[in-house]
């Protein structure tokens, strides 16, 4: 992900996939008025999006990437 579009894209497909999975579980166990499945749902999408941000902060910031890029190679001794 050395690319804001590539960053963009990436975080819109993660979004999505965290609505269409844990979000639409939580919706289903609400309209269900299933209290247990409503609170383990809820804590799954915390999970899924604590996971997603933690995954994101992981990745080096482009200007990091570039610099490190233009560093010469240095070989070991």
């Amino acid at each position: 992900m050395t690319d804001n579009n590539d960053i963009e894209t990436w975080a819109m497909v993660r979004a999505q996939q965290i609505v269409m999975q844990q979000g639409a579980n939580l919706v289903v166990a609400a309209q269900r008025l299933d209290h247990k499945k409503t609170t383990a749902n809820t804590y799954a999408l915390r999970a899924a999006i604590a996971s997603c941000l933690m995954e994101a902060l992981s990745v080096p910031a482009p200007e990091v990437i570039a610099a490190h890029q233009m560093q010469p190679n240095r070989t070991s001794m």
